[in-house]
């Protein structure tokens, strides 16, 4: 089966917060309530790793676990389930983070002008290199003025993919 673009997302985004294993997870299409512990013993991962990957899962919302307390050992069981329901909601909401992002950088590269360090130390500012007296903080060597014409296409390029995306998911 060939992945579209929203499914490789949901991948790209799962690999960026979880990792492999999160992708490895999240792709056993696990319809049913599973503990950390079962999970663990079917992977032959420490569950603490388990653990981690679906914790960063709840936190983004394609996750959820309800809480039943062992009778027999007096401890704490979680019961996970894998909220596939929710993979194009979260989708839409990281995307929409991202853009928010995005839109502040342009704001942001748009109203400065930026010196930049030859060697790649730091980017500062007009008035920053000015109070340096456009010397590097760090190295001493000439800031230079950044032509940042090339980010502003990219980061508008980048703006206009994620808004075809988010109009995709409509």
């Amino acid at each position: 089966m060939e992945l579209n673009e929203i499914d490789e997302l949901i991948v790209e985004l799962i690999e960026r917060i979880a990792g492999d294993l999160g992708v490895v997870i999240y792709s056993m299409d696990l319809e049913n309530e599973f503990t950390d512990e079962s999970l663990s013993e079917e992977l032959g991962v420490e569950i603490n790793e388990i653990r981690r990957v679906l914790f960063a899962f709840y936190e983004i919302g394609l996750a959820s676990y309800r809480r039943k307390k062992d009778e027999d050992t007096g401890w704490m069981e979680y019961f996970w389930k894998i909220n596939y329901d929710r993979e194009r909601e979260v989708l839409r909401r990281e995307l929409e983070k991202t853009r928010d992002k995005l839109e502040e950088k342009l704001r942001l590269e748009d109203e400065s002008i930026y010196y930049i360090c030859i060697n790649g130390c730091v980017k500062v500012r007009y008035e920053e290199a000015m109070e340096y007296g456009f010397s590097c903080p760090r190295c001493n060597n000439m800031l230079e003025y950044l032509d940042s014409r090339e980010a502003l296409m990219k980061i508008k390029e980048e703006l206009e993919r994620i808004n075809e995306l988010l109009e995709s998911l409509n």
